[in-house]
């Protein structure tokens, strides 16, 4: 009986892909892929949405609302809600980690109550 190597040779190709251990930086990077695209796909409805359906009517039947057209000032909104987004994203999702081949996750910083 030949003896199972849970050894992988880097430089061939016959191996077992189920004794490779998934790597946790792969698991958080498309994690925070699919988050980040999930975001901007809003993002880009919303701005999509709101041209097709506030603006392009006759200019004199515009609302305005702080001097603005409603539709530029819709697009202010949901751009600065797209900048609070990015930074909650950024702070509560995205993590810092090592890119060396032997790399870990950083623990996450939490901040003790005073």
């Amino acid at each position: 009986m030949s003896q199972i190597n849970n050894n992988i040779d880097p430089d061939s190709r016959d191996y077992d892909l189920k004794s490779i251990e998934p790597d946790e930086r792969f698991t958080q990077t498309t994690k925070e892929f699919w988050i980040t695209l999930g975001t901007y796909l809003v993002f880009m409805v919303l701005m999509t949405a709101n041209l097709y359906l506030v603006g392009g009517k006759d200019v004199s039947k515009y609302k305005y609302i702080l001097g603005f057209p409603q539709w530029i000032f819709n697009e202010i909104i949901i751009l600065i809600a797209m900048v609070v987004a990015v930074i909650l994203v950024v702070t509560f999702v995205y993590r810092d980690m090592d890119v060396t081949p032997n790399g870990k996750l950083k623990e996450r910083k939490h901040k003790e109550g005073k």
